[in-house]
């Protein structure tokens, strides 16, 4: 495995890679996030990336997509039963 870098800091200026690496070795975690939190984080998200709501079009100065209409319709009418 190869890294390349393409930028070049000023003087005694460190890259971003240069910066991590370098806590890295130094076991300083400041830069890292733990895996319980990257866990919860993505406890949290997952459910909202897997829950697509299409996307309608519609005409301008209209009330919406009818697919929303029809949808709205089936849920107010199981309001009323």
């Amino acid at each position: 495995m190869e890294l390349l870098a393409t930028s070049r800091p000023e003087g005694d200026e460190m890259d971003a890679y240069e910066r991590l690496l370098g806590d890295a070795m130094r076991g300083d975690p400041t830069l890292f996030a733990r895996e319980d939190y990257v866990e919860q984080a993505w406890r949290i998200v997952e459910p909202a990336l897997g829950n697509v709501t299409p996307a309608y079009t519609y005409e301008p100065n209209t009330w919406g997509p009818s697919e929303v209409m029809r949808s709205l319709r089936r849920e107010v009418g199981k309001t009323r039963s």
